[in-house]
């Protein structure tokens, strides 16, 4: 059965770009690798892909390795979905698993399957597929299951691997050295935002704004072929995301590890006037850069209205005075919280907390990630209003979005010594700790 004719039956209607990479798929080429934006029905064109195969070849084993759980979970729903679009009775579905049984009757017996799979090597070494698909490899730690599955074919005559990504960070990763290893294939032809590498045994199609292309939306819908991908939500994304994940996520760019972390102007638009009224509640963020001659201490705190204020202190005593000023706080307002960095201000939070302030620690790891895109969040669709403050506004200026992957998080710039960020982080802790309070929670006065 040909793939348009399967795809009809499972009411799946193929765009041209689609077609296009089904055709590579069945391409003489052992290995194919498809790096698209985010969007583009990657998930959904995989599923239609691993279930033609399992219906059309004799003792089909198509195994499908996503970056995590979740991802595992929504390709294979969507094989599933297809599955019983089809309602053929020899189809019968387990978990994470659809199999090909002879009779219908005896699901344990059956001689082809399709597996959907969390990235786990060491259970991939064992297998003989027919058909290796891995998922998003961009967001997979390390080669293993790439490599795991890339061996695999070597068990099998025809058997086949398809990678499908969206751009990732580094040439030293290990989708980086796959596109890499395309590159130098012996034909390369680029045609505007696509490029399409063979040889013979890998074929890679890159959709990606080029380069030496200025990063406009309209630029960026030339590198997302999908239909329901629009300029104006490309220009909507531009706004709301940072410079870095834009690039990697909806233009196809490849990119280093950190980035611009808001869109020019964006912060200069939430400068005012902020209005603070005494004895309201305040949320409070305390970070502490390390003390010493060049390291900072800021204090940032935020009202309901998301209006904020902010103290910053330099040097060897910038602690004690962060502690002065929210005692100052204290007893002009009703500090409902102080969020604080465990590793610098662990003193500080003693002292309040033996006071009666309501003080939490806030982990500087990947548990900032929320924070930051929270903050991100506000300052975008300019929900808060910032104090023309110099070193909170350099401190902004400072910071980059740092990708990991979990998501991103504000950071320090690499290699670039002196360059505080400690009282934006201070905003986004405070900020967090506002928007996230627990049920019920209980205003603590000072004393």
């Amino acid at each position: 059965m040909a793939f348009a004719g399967f795809c009809k039956l499972i009411g799946l209607d193929l765009e041209p770009f689609q077609r296009k990479i089904a055709s590579a798929a069945g391409g003489p080429e052992r290995e194919l690798a498809v790096l698209i934006p985010r969007g583009n029905g990657k998930t959904t064109l995989l599923a239609a892909i691993s279930l033609h195969h399992l219906v059309t070849v004799e003792r089909a084993e198509v195994y499908c390795a996503a970056a995590s759980r979740e991802q595992a979970r929504i390709l294979y729903e969507q094989a599933a979905r297809f599955a019983r679009e089809l309602e053929h009775p020899n189809l019968v579905h387990r978990h994470l698993e659809i199999r090909w049984c002879p009779n219908p009757g005896k699901p344990t017996v059956f001689d082809r399957h399709l597996r959907v799979l969390a990235a786990d090597a060491p259970r991939l070494h064992g297998l003989t597929p027919s058909l290796a698909i891995v998922d998003e490899l961009h967001a997979h730690p390390n080669a293993d299951v790439y490599l795991a599955l890339l061996t695999s074919l070597a068990k099998r005559r025809g058997s086949r691997l398809i990678v499908i990504s969206s751009a990732g960070q580094g040439a030293d990763s290990p989708l980086g050295r796959l596109r890499a290893r395309a590159l130098a294939q012996p034909s390369v032809k680029v045609r505007g935002a696509l490029t399409d590498a063979r040889g013979p045994g890998l074929r890679m199609l890159e959709w990606r704004v080029p380069d030496d292309v200025e990063l406009t939306p309209r630029a960026a819908k030339r590198a997302n072929p999908a239909p329901w991908i629009r300029v104006e939500d490309l220009a909507a994304q531009r706004e709301a995301v940072p410079d870095l994940a834009f690039r990697r996520f909806h233009a196809g760019q490849w990119t280093g590890r950190e980035g611009h972390w808001l869109p020019p102007g964006a912060w200069q638009a939430c400068v005012g006037e902020p209005e603070l009224t005494d004895g309201e509640r305040v949320w409070v963020g305390v970070d502490d850069g390390g003390g010493g001659q060049e390291g900072d201490t800021a204090v940032v705190w935020v009202n309901p209205h998301l209006h904020v204020g902010c103290a910053v202190f330099s040097g060897e005593d910038g602690v004690l005075q962060a502690r002065d000023k929210i005692e100052e706080l204290a007893e002009r307002y009703s500090v409902a919280e102080v969020a604080f960095d465990p590793w610098r201000a662990s003193q500080i939070a003693q002292e309040l907390q033996q006071r009666g302030v309501r003080v939490s620690a806030f982990a500087q790891t990947d548990s900032r990630i929320p924070a930051s895109q929270g903050l991100h969040r506000a300052i975008v669709e300019r929900r808060v209003v910032l104090p023309a403050d110099e070193t909170l506004s350099a401190h902004a200026a400072h910071a980059v979005a740092r990708q990991s992957r979990r998501g991103w998080r504000l950071d320090r710039p690499s290699r670039s010594a002196g360059l505080n960020i400690d009282a934006i982080v201070a905003l986004a802790m405070a900020l967090d700790r506002l928007e996230n309070q627990p049920q019920g929670l209980e205003v603590v006065g000072w004393f």
